[in-house]
């Protein structure tokens, strides 16, 4: 049995290295390198090409499992569900990293992947409590515990894919902890793919661990969180689900934690549910001063303790699950200590953020219209004419770009230019085309407490930079002062800019 678990394992991993080394060495991957986002923490366009990799480790694996396998034809669809259904949340991946997709039709699909998995067998029909005999009878309901659970981890694995090396590390602790759970029930169909699983991540972090070389990309994150959901399904007997689906939500419990404040977050300053910030865990390591490898290791830590800890929640039937609970609220409770929390200072900050909540709800409307502009903007003078406009809307009394050498400045007349002491200040460097620009912006502190202004800050910066790329889109023209936009095609469109003259 070790050797067959070692043979699935290590030709995965070889088949996905050698992918990805392959793909790395040739030009086209450069097309799903991807524009560089204002929220990531990469300073370069990175090949997003590891679910390559990861897929075909999988299905190789898969290859081989066949060939030992005698395939029942009630058992044809099951296969189907697991193996077809992690093909279909790769390719939709590859499709967003290709052609960003909104967060509505990304959403339309995975519910879609995951009512297939549902009518090819792998379904919640009822629960068992765990560690009890009461069993619930859940009918209809089972298909949406199915499509929330589905749907639920294949976001959360795609959410905590911010640092190199991060998502992988915590899926491959995943594929663990499953791998275990079909030996235990066993599920041969289960621990061979779980075993390849293991192997093709291994291949891929060879490559994403800090420095990386490349990304998973969404291809890669949906296909892993569709296989954690899927084979966690399929470890489950009747009157087992909950159990094999507890195992996993533990060990998930630091992305989970994440997400939840991040809702919360965004909840209470008004903002978008699913837009990037830089306010997730990993972020404030990397802040405070970790670099991204000391960052990662400190992440798999917490994540090694909560797979422990599900592992023995699962081996002792729950049995010790209360002291582990117990050790992670001390945990909680430790990092929380010196922050100065109080019902005081809880009330203050949700004051603050009811009142700035309107102000970023203007703020994300101006950085919309920002970006629509930039297509018809003749100059990029003219674009700088515009941002200035949508700074001063924001609040944001002085701005300083500079590209390639040269600066441009933006200040609201009788604000505290000069007495530094009564101003916020950020500085942000935005990637474009063939150079980086630096933006430096300045709120004053009578106006705007400093958690406003770091998130309007953050706002305007997105904005430059999204309306640089729409820019360089157009024109096919690096964002530079001199830069002119290219003759216009369209009779409407020439008509447009025409129109349209800004003000210095």
């Amino acid at each position: 049995m070790f050797l067959q678990i070692a043979v699935y394992s290590l030709t995965s991993c070889v088949v996905s290295w050698l992918a990805i080394y392959c793909l790395l060495r040739l030009s086209f991957v450069k097309a799903i390198s991807g524009r560089l986002q204002h929220h990531h923490t990469h300073k370069e366009e990175i090949p997003r090409i590891g679910g390559f990799g990861i897929v075909l480790g999988l299905w190789v694996t898969y290859a081989i499992c066949l060939l030992q396998l005698n395939i029942e034809e009630g058992k044809l669809l099951t296969h189907f569900a697991v193996v077809g259904g992690a093909s279909a949340a790769f390719l939709l991946g590859l499709i967003d990293d290709l052609y960003p997709l909104g967060a509505k039709v990304k959403l339309l699909f995975q519910v879609l992947i995951a009512v297939g998995a549902y009518q090819c067998g792998l379904s919640v029909n009822h629960l068992t409590l765990p560690f009890t005999s009461f069993t619930i009878e859940l009918e209809f309901f089972g298909l949406l515990l199915t499509i929330l659970w589905v749907v639920s981890i294949m976001n959360l694995i795609n959410l905590i894919d911010g640092l190199d090396g991060l998502a992988g590390g915590i899926g491959l602790m995943l594929m663990v902890l499953i791998a275990y759970l079909g030996m235990q029930r066993g599920f041969l169909l289960s621990s061979v793919l779980s075993f390849g699983m293991i192997g093709a991540i291994l291949g891929f972090l060879l490559h994403n661990f800090p420095p990386a070389k490349c990304y998973m990309g969404d291809s890669g994150a949906y296909l892993i969180g569709y296989i954690i959901a899927a084979l966690s399904l399929l470890n489950s007997e009747k009157g087992a689900v909950m159990a094999a689906m507890i195992g996993p939500a533990l060990a998930l419990a630091l992305p989970i934690l994440d997400v939840v404040f991040a809702i919360l977050r965004r909840g209470v300053r008004g903002l978008p549910l699913f837009r990037a910030d830089r306010g997730h865990i990993h972020h404030l390591l990397v802040k405070m001063g970790l670099s991204h490898r000391k960052a990662v290791l400190a992440l798999y830590s917490v994540s090694l303790f909560a797979l422990l800890g599900a592992m023995v929640a699962l081996i002792e039937r729950g049995r010790h699950l209360p002291i582990f609970l117990g050790f992670g609220f001390v945990v909680v409770l430790f990092v929380l200590y010196g922050k100065n929390i109080s019902i005081n200072s809880l009330l203050i900050f949700l004051a603050d953020s009811l009142q700035s909540r309107r102000d970023i709800r203007n703020a994300l409307y101006l950085k919309d219209w920002l970006i629509l502009e930039a297509e018809r903007a003749d100059e990029v003078v003219h674009l700088w004419s515009d941002f200035k406009f949508v700074l001063k809307k924001m609040g944001i009394c002085r701005a300083e770009l500079s590209i390639r050498g040269k600066s441009l400045e933006f200040n609201i007349p009788d604000s505290s230019r000069e007495e530094s002491g009564r101003l916020w200040t950020d500085t942000h460097k935005i990637k474009q085309k063939q150079h980086t620009a630096a933006l430096t912006l300045y709120g004053e502190k009578d106006n705007l407490s400093e958690s406003q202004f770091s998130l309007l800050a953050d706002i305007a910066t997105e904005a430059w930079s999204k309306a640089g790329q729409r820019w360089e889109e157009v024109n096919d023209c690096a964002v530079d002062f001199d830069a002119i936009a290219d003759k216009s095609e369209s009779y409407r469109h020439h008509k447009s800019r025409n129109l349209y003259r800004p003000t210095y």
